[in-house]
């Protein structure tokens, strides 16, 4: 069994992409998000972070989806929504939080204490 967080990431007037990132590298991909802020390399920013941190393999019946991430960068707006959580994974929401909010976007968390 695979567990999942679910990304909503749009970043423009093209399709918004939706991609699964596995538990074990979820940490990597939310300092990851950092990248996607820059309008003007938003698109080629986002293959590579697809290429970077998106499941490849094929999604299983027994495979779980404990959270979701939304990422717009129209709005100004992150919003995170998790079932569990630990030391380390709250340690870098808050980081990315205090980048996010002193680049003027919005930032959600909602979700269980570790």
């Amino acid at each position: 069994m695979t567990e999942c967080i679910m990304y909503n990431i749009v970043l423009g007037d093209f399709h918004p992409s939706t991609i699964c990132v596995e538990r074990s590298r979820f940490t990597d991909s939310l300092d990851g998000l950092i990248s996607l802020t820059d309008p003007e390399y938003a698109q080629d920013s986002l293959k590579e972070y697809i290429e970077e941190y998106a499941r490849t393999d094929e999604i299983m019946p027994e495979d779980k989806t404990i959270g979701f991430v939304v990422f717009n960068l129209q709005k100004k707006i992150a919003s995170v929504s998790l079932s569990k959580v630990d030391d380390a994974e709250i340690s870098t929401l808050k980081h990315l939080e205090e980048k996010l909010t002193g680049m003027g976007f919005g930032f959600e968390l909602d979700g269980p204490a570790p």
